[in-house]
């Protein structure tokens, strides 16, 4: 198929859109195609050669834009690494308007989003342009006297830029970086901070395991050195961190991190800044320089695994000693913090299980055999979880954090997910006083629905949960009390979507070749029609109000009006 659009095109495409061929006009789209990328690549090479900026270079810029939400990356990888490197020539030009910088940048960023396109032979970019840009604009001497005004969306936009550029840094950017800002590394003077942060964004983390001794291996024993060497929580510490956290997940398996656990776990637990003693007392400055928990989770994640466990046991610690701060009787500033840290790990840790077990093989250093995440990993994991989520499910600031985290705990193992949070969901759906404990429930029985009606090996008797679940769900459709409503019918509609309501109870008597589950589902199934009538005479009891809800069961479609005030 690529060798028959590749001789209509002339070329082999990186990356084209696959849902264009559905459209009715797909045969003309070759053509009309190359006939505007001939345009841009003639058009926007002139431009650049009569030095026209504006209006050539940036009319022929966004002309590239608008061809790449139409047709995604549909050109030769030729074009693509010309495409980048004119763009990054451009970005460098010394004075450019920060506007048409920003624009420009943005067009690189989504040129290099698929780094599976181009390894680190097809393309190589200059490190060192990059770092002056973004001396000059983020560190400028005459902006704070009313001499140069930058936009506030300048400091991401060039982060992210260098973010995209630094897999393709020469193999002596390392090295040369060293050079440049290790004589800023002092703990005692405000350098120190410029010099890490510009450590945590530029230094490149994902060169493959023949070059390790020109890239992290130089700096890898003296930066942490210097971060187990400071106990003050200093502000830099926490680029550190995340530069740490980078380096663990592009290098599992290559880098030996046992030594240092039962450190990282300590700075974890004490960046949390949980309220422990007889005062309680926070410090305030602890507030400001916690580390960031998106990257404390993708170095947890990436510690995990691997032949010493070590990782594991200390998780496992980490969450017994917070557990009881998950109650759903405490409440504080930091709460928000624990939340987030129960919600992103598992997610993290799924993404890991992904790339090491689904994901297609790239130029990218995979993951070692010896290191991957074991199903006995995958156990301990999930079990040194369970606690603390089930606690979360009722806590004051909502239940959505623990539905998320559930959801992506039974994906991993459903038959140790999926059974606590029913045996809570049940008796919540019996009782009329206790409002919260039902929404609560249903939202985490919604998160876990794909894990519950899918079954499979690992819990097979899921499916036969939810008609019970869904009869007992009815008289929660309740218009005097507005969320409790909205969640009944979020709950119905997620179950009517996973699985089709039908009929099939003939199927017992027609079939010999069914599971004993298969059969009690069969026979179940006549109970859909009932289901869907008492719905209905819900639907009359509730029909008034000012606001609609829509909601799909089966073939039968409703317009469900609840008031909400």
């Amino acid at each position: 198929m690529k060798e028959d659009v590749s001789e209509k095109l002339g070329f082999v495409p990186q990356k084209d859109i696959v849902y264009n061929k559905l459209l009715p006009y797909a045969d003309i789209l070759d053509e009309e195609s190359n006939d505007l990328l001939g345009k841009i690549k003639g058009n926007l090479g002139r431009a650049v050669q009569l030095r026209e900026i504006w209006p050539g270079v940036l009319f022929w810029t966004r002309k590239l834009s608008t061809y790449m939400r139409l047709y995604g990356r549909k050109f030769s990888k030729e074009d693509h690494v010309l495409f980048i490197q004119l763009l990054y020539e451009l970005i460098t030009i010394d004075k450019l308007e920060i506007s048409m910088m920003q624009g420009l940048a943005r067009l690189l960023i989504n040129l290099l989003k698929k780094r599976e396109l181009l390894s680190r032979e097809d393309l190589e970019l200059p490190w060192r342009p990059l770092y002056e840009l973004q001396d000059r604009i983020l560190y400028s001497k005459t902006e704070h006297l009313g001499l140069n005004w930058f936009p506030n969306s300048v400091e991401n936009v060039l982060k992210t830029l260098v973010r995209s550029c630094r897999p393709y840094f020469p193999e002596s950017a390392t090295q040369e970086m060293l050079e440049e800002w290790r004589p800023l590394l002092c703990p005692f003077d405000v350098t120190m901070q410029r010099a890490i942060g510009y450590f945590e964004l530029f230094l490149p983390t994902t060169l493959p395991p023949e070059l390790h001794h020109k890239g992290f291996k130089l700096w890898f024993d003296e930066l942490l050195s210097l971060w187990v060497a400071v106990q003050n929580l200093p502000g830099w510490e926490v680029h550190l961190v995340n530069l740490f956290a980078r380096l663990a997940n592009d290098n599992i398996g290559y880098i030996d991190w046992d030594p240092y656990i039962p450190k990282i776990f300590t700075r974890i637990l004490r960046s949390l800044n949980l309220p422990v003693g007889t005062s309680q007392m926070l410090v305030p400055r602890y507030l400001t320089n916690a580390y960031d928990v998106g990257h404390v989770v993708l170095w947890v994640s990436a510690l995990l695994g691997g032949p010493s466990k070590q990782a594991q046991a200390q998780l496992s610690g980490l969450f017994n000693s917070i557990t009881s701060f998950f109650h759903p009787s405490n409440h504080g500033r930091w709460l928000m913090k624990l939340m987030k840290l129960l919600q992103r790990l598992p997610a993290s840790v799924v993404r890991r299980l992904h790339r090491e077990r689904y994901r297609k093989p790239t130029w990218l250093t995979p993951v070692p055999d010896s290191h991957k995440m074991t199903e006995a990993d995958i156990t301990a994991f999930v079990e040194s979880m369970m606690q603390p989520v089930l606690l979360a499910m009722f806590s004051k600031t909502g239940s959505l954090d623990a539905a998320q985290a559930l959801q992506n705990l039974a994906l991993m193992r459903p038959e140790l997910v999926i059974p606590p949070v029913l045996e809570k969901t049940y008796p919540a759906m019996e009782t009329l006083t206790e409002p919260h404990q039902l929404t609560a429930t249903l939202s985490c029985m919604i998160g876990v629905a794909r894990s519950l009606v899918s079954g499979g090996q690992r819990f097979p008797e899921g499916p036969t949960h939810m008609l019970p679940l869904l009869m007992r769900a009815l008289p929660g459709v309740d218009p005097n009390d507005f969320s409790k409503c909205m969640i009944t019918f979020q709950f119905i509609a997620t179950f009517a979507t996973l699985v089709p309501l039908v009929d099939c109870s003939s199927a017992v008597h027609e079939r010999s070749d069914l599971t004993e589950v298969e059969r009690e589902m069969c026979s179940a199934s006549a109970e859909f029609e009932d289901f869907v009538l008492q719905f209905m005479d819900r639907y009359e009891y509730i029909n008034y109000g000012r606001f609609q809800v829509f909601i799909t069961i089966g073939n039968w479609h409703f317009w469900s009006p609840i008031i909400a005030d």
